[in-house]
């Protein structure tokens, strides 16, 4: 095992807001699925499991390592201490000889929710219907889910893909819900905030081809509930969907029906976690309605109508793995740029007294300068450029 080069993940929010104080959780998570498309990927396995994340101080970041399929590349969650997120976010990505393979280090089951049907029962994370069946996959040697639309007349069982395990999941700490797909087309919903039979709704992305309709349109349009929509399907084939879903609170309250608040909502759904991904983005601001429920419920994959236009065959969805987890730095801060670069250079001269290294130069009790601080602020004192970044034995 050895480190072959230290990298540097940029990660850049235009309009970033600090959180309000409603978020409880003490870390925040990032879906990397870019990484294979950068101009490093050469140093990459394609598992992306030669690679180590850190924070700018050497902090160990917890990664989950997700699989490729098919078009849809390797993928890291990785989770950062709340800290040490800004507007401006650098982490280190140390890259290890491609013969080194590490294994996850982030857990699934607390904040960070998983099923992969290469590997779990789904009886055990979905509500039991007709529609669903386990099918061996020959692209990947492993297993997917079929949820097929199967109408259920006297509404006494579901007719569509309905998780058991999301709910609890704390209001205010925000939800992102990745699902990749072997197969997603035709008349698809889904709601990441849903009550069996009930009337709770999160972020609500509508996909519909109006072809396999009785309307009979040559239309095909993916919409979010909120806001907007476009004229063609976003997903269709073997996709990766993420969507988010914010609720930030303003106001709070209290009448005969209980504690109440009232938040700014916003709900994105995209094929991918960073700005370059294809999205549809929404925003609902000081929303009066009194919101009375502090946490989440399931999430609700509808696949419906039919599968052609000859209304021969119920649509369907094949599902290979579907992850939830709280990030408001894409909830409630909008939609981030991450890129990878080589590592910052560290400007400023070395201080040494005897062997002790001193980093960091003061004037009284001012600090005029820190070794590690490329940004600092001018403080009066300038350091040539010749003697930057050398061990110069300075005694004083």
């Amino acid at each position: 095992m050895t480190l072959q080069t230290e990298l540097q993940i940029n990660i850049v929010i235009n309009n970033y807001t600090q959180r309000s104080g409603s978020y409880s959780s003490n870390y925040e998570y990032l879906l990397l699925d870019n990484l294979a498309s950068s101009s490093y990927s050469n140093l990459f396995r394609s598992d992306l499991k030669n690679l180590k994340i850190k924070t700018k101080d050497g902090t160990n970041c917890p990664v989950l390592y997700l699989p490729s399929y098919g078009s849809q590349p390797s993928a890291i969650l990785v989770r950062v201490p709340v800290g040490k997120i800004s507007q401006t976010t650098k982490l280190l990505l140390e890259v290890y000889d491609t013969s080194t393979s590490f294994s996850s280090t982030l857990s699934t089951g607390g904040e960070v929710l998983m099923f992969d049907a290469n590997n779990d029962t789904y009886s055990q994370f979905f509500m039991s219907y007709s529609g669903l069946s386990i099918n061996n996959d020959s692209t990947d040697g492993g297993r997917f889910l079929r949820a097929r639309f199967v109408p259920s007349l006297d509404g006494s069982s579901p007719t569509s893909l309905f998780t058991t395990f999301a709910s609890g999941g704390s209001l205010s700490n925000n939800r992102v819900t990745v699902a990749r797909f072997k197969r997603i087309s035709g008349c698809v919903d889904v709601n990441d905030n849903a009550i069996y039979h009930g009337t709770s709704t999160g972020t609500y992305m509508m996909q519909v081809d109006y072809n396999l309709t009785t309307y009979q349109e040559d239309i095909k349009v993916t919409s979010l509930n909120w806001d907007g929509e476009k004229s063609y399907l976003l997903f269709n084939g073997a996709k990766t969907l993420v969507q988010v879903n914010s609720n930030d609170a303003y106001a709070s309250g209290s009448d005969e029906e209980g504690n109440y608040k009232q938040y700014h909502f916003h709900g994105r759904v995209s094929n991918g976690f960073s700005s370059a991904s294809d999205y549809l983005e929404g925003f609902d601001r000081n929303n009066p309605t009194k919101v009375y429920t502090n946490t989440y419920n399931e999430v609700e994959i509808a696949p419906g109508w039919f599968s052609t236009n000859q209304f021969d065959e119920y649509n369907y969805v094949d599902l290979k793995w579907l992850l939830i987890f709280p990030s408001p730095i894409l909830a409630a801060n909008s939609i981030p740029t991450i890129t990878v670069t080589q590592k910052d250079a560290k400007t400023g001269i070395r201080l040494y007294k005897g062997s002790h290294e001193y980093t960091k130069a003061y004037r009284g009790s001012t600090l005029m300068w820190d070794a590690d601080d490329a940004d600092m602020a001018d403080t009066g004192l300038h350091i040539p450029d010749k003697i930057k970044n050398k061990n110069w034995d300075w005694v004083f």
